[in-house]
């Protein structure tokens, strides 16, 4: 087995027991769900089982222009609406994975790139802001992720670029999502 598929199948179990579990928020679980289905058939796809590229490679930029932007929205605004219900979270993946498509389309390609930069970004502020350590140790190892794997950075012949960003997800998805059960927990305050 090669190292994509082995840091692919870390991912892949990383988000699936995110997108599985009750106590996350529903926007979370289903960015975690995108990002699990990617790295499903990152397995498939690395391993020789089932080598879909074409697949593997959509649901990775659904992942980038659609999970990452959730991602960032169930951190920044974690009593709205669109981090607690899953019709507006479903509603919000739903456009912006439109939105990628498009992008796709129109043979845009930083779009998927800067969304997911932007969204990591926003993700590390508020939480440097928040003075959130667990949080922003999660969203520093999800810019790390996107920085490494954008600037084709490998270790020798042991580590791809695919495998960092592997890596590093899944740190950084472990750790917020450690974060997010307990945004789901905080009780709410009174409206008045």
């Amino acid at each position: 087995m090669n190292s994509l598929a082995m840091t692919d199948s870390l991912l892949l179990v990383v988000t699936f027991l995110i997108a599985i579990g009750a106590k996350y928020p529903p926007s979370i679980r289903i960015a975690a769900g995108l990002f699990a289905a990617a790295a499903c058939l990152g397995v498939l796809r690395f391993t020789g089982v089932l080598p879909l590229p074409t697949m593997h490679s959509f649901f990775s930029g659904l992942g980038a222009t659609a999970a990452y932007p959730l991602l960032a929205v169930t951190f920044l605004f974690s009593g709205s609406v669109l981090t607690n219900q899953w019709r507006f979270s479903s509603i919000f993946a739903v456009i912006a994975g439109a939105l990628g498509l498009v992008a796709s389309a129109l043979e845009f390609g930083i779009w998927g790139n800067a969304v997911a930069l932007i969204s990591v970004a926003a993700l590390v502020l508020r939480s440097i802001i928040s003075r959130d350590a667990l949080a922003t140790v999660g969203a520093v190892s999800l810019l790390a992720a996107v920085i490494l794997f954008a600037l084709n950075v490998s270790f020798a012949s042991l580590l791809k670029p695919g495998d960092f960003l592997h890596i590093f997800m899944a740190l950084g998805l472990g750790l917020l999502g450690s974060r997010a059960r307990f945004i789901r927990l905080a009780p709410r305050l009174p409206q008045p």
